[in-house]
């Protein structure tokens, strides 16, 4: 009898590395989903504690993790496309820091509180240029909202570049948006129109890119 049971409990660990074995084989197998799982876990946690963390505290608790999932300097040179080359290399430098403090700014006003909002997964498909797309759902009060990720392999780190929020491409948004600017106020006008931006937001806090929090 005591030899049947430690079969049993040897067969019972056996299960459970190989679960465990699987679980990482997924992991590793799908790098870019395992990205999005990571954001929507962190926004769903500082959510939760939305109000009393404020709009500062949900700024420093998200920049991590946008950071990290997040192509940040990246985005900013896509968005202004060709318009890049206008920027003298201190104006490229400046528009990077404030197209990274707008983006946290935006996702820490966005995000500010937690209503039973459930994120949800529901494919990962290959996307042009060698890039993955990894559709989800927020389901909000019995609605379901399409936000889609665009993901690129940078240095080996799958990183987000481009979101895509009930069929509109933010990307393409503010390539819109910043082209026109530059188009119409030159390079100085349109650092100044983003200085502008950042203003209408509560007080920004110091997070350097890279801190853990």
């Amino acid at each position: 009898m005591k030899k049947v049971m430690r079969l049993f409990r040897g067969l019972a660990a056996t299960g459970v590395i190989l679960a465990c074995v699987c679980v990482w084989t997924a992991a590793a197998a799908e790098p870019a989903r395992s990205v999005v799982e990571n954001l929507d876990s962190q926004l769903i946690a500082t959510m939760k504690q939305g109000k009393p963390l404020g709009f500062a505290g949900r700024y420093k608790k998200l920049a991590p993790v946008i950071d990290q999932s997040f192509d940040l300097n990246r985005i900013a040179k896509l968005a202004l496309g060709s318009a890049w080359a206008e920027l003298s290399p201190q104006q490229q430098q400046e528009y990077q820091r404030m197209f990274r403090a707008d983006t946290l700014a935006t996702y820490a006003s966005r995000f500010d509180s937690y209503s039973g909002q459930i994120f949800k997964i529901k494919d990962v498909k290959d996307a042009p240029g060698g890039r993955r797309q990894v559709n989800t759902v927020i389901v909000s009060d019995g609605d379901e909202i399409p936000i889609n990720y665009v993901l690129d392999n940078n240095g080996g780190n799958w990183k987000i570049v481009n979101v895509v929020a009930k069929g509109v491409s933010d990307l393409a948004l503010k390539r819109g948006q910043y082209t026109s600017s530059i188009q119409e106020k030159g390079a100085d006008g349109f650092i100044e129109q983003f200085h502008a931006q950042l203003r209408k937001y509560p007080p920004i806090p110091n997070v350097p890119a890279g801190s853990t929090g």
